[in-house]
């Protein structure tokens, strides 16, 4: 959200995230303090309120405080509030963050309004991450008499790519006109939103999108679909130099692909190969089903 003042903008943006894993809140403030750096926040300040089901021990409370006052140290964010009680109505721990920064007119991102057909559209790092982490996480029991320790721990240690400075720093000094994290319903949902508010069609290649085959392996395991599946930390960039904007985040070690673009119509299409097909409205993510109906 915007609010315009005399100076600049007041920016905001809250994200929620339920489960077992004592990582929910990391991933809760990578969400919220990359979604506001997008729109050009330097100094990002937090709120954070944690609950449990009433059955849940205190300590939860208190593992998922830590774990969320050491990102914000590493981060440079500033913790204005934090706050833990149990709730009746949960099944689940929930953590709760709302983010603001403010944000001067000459640095504020473009945003949607000013998306136009013939502009690119780059994905950075891979779909699904977020999600394949959370899931690992939250089965790692069940996944780990499958797989190997090797390959558990090779997911793992993306954990610390669902925070997403570099790219976002380096995509907004080349002047990107929309920058979308890809957040609930995963990829598809995002490429639709992105459309839609933008007021715009998109044609993509199928074969540009890059999913990482440890995401592969856990979605085959658990019958999800990783193109609906949420991934912190990965964005969707709208620029009018996507090879360009590609070779400078690839170069600087961090994983870009040029998707395809946007078009002047309505249509939100996908090509792979010769077969075409067309995105539906966002789907629930497939998270949820790790945590049943």
């Amino acid at each position: 959200m915007r609010l315009e003042t005399d100076t600049g903008y007041v920016v905001s943006e809250q994200a929620v995230l339920c489960g077992y894993s004592r990582h929910i809140g990391e991933y809760a403030v990578a969400s919220a303090a990359n979604a506001l750096q997008a729109e050009g926040a330097q100094d990002i300040g937090i709120g954070v309120r944690i609950e449990i089901p009433v059955y849940g021990y205190t300590s939860r409370i208190h593992g998922l405080e830590k774990s969320v006052k050491v990102v914000c140290k590493e981060r440079g964010i500033r913790l204005l509030q934090m706050d833990g009680k149990k709730n009746p109505a949960l099944k689940f721990a929930q953590v709760s963050v709302q983010g603001i920064a403010t944000v001067s007119k000459e640095s504020i991102c473009p945003g949607m309004e000013h998306v136009k057909a013939g502009q690119d559209i780059v994905l950075t790092k891979w779909i699904g991450m977020e999600g394949m982490l959370r899931i690992a996480e939250e089965r790692e029991d069940e996944l780990g008499q499958r797989f190997s320790g090797g390959f558990m721990n090779r997911i793992f240690s993306y954990r610390k790519e669902t925070f997403a400075e570099r790219e976002i720093s380096i995509a907004r000094k080349m002047g990107v006109t929309a920058i979308c994290q890809i957040t609930d319903g995963g990829v598809l949902a995002a490429l639709w939103n992105l459309a839609q508010r933008a007021g715009t069609g998109i044609s993509l290649d199928m074969k540009a999108i890059s999913i990482l085959q440890e995401t592969v392996e856990v979605c085959e395991h658990f019958r999800l679909n990783p193109y609906q599946l949420t991934s912190v930390g990965s964005f969707l960039m709208v620029t009018d130099r996507g090879e360009e904007l590609c070779e400078k985040l690839v170069g600087q070690g961090i994983k870009a692909s040029l998707l395809g673009h946007i078009t002047d119509n309505n249509d939100k299409i996908i090509r792979n190969g010769e077969e075409i097909r067309y995105i539906d409205r966002p789907a629930p993510d497939e998270i949820f089903k790790i945590f049943g109906n």
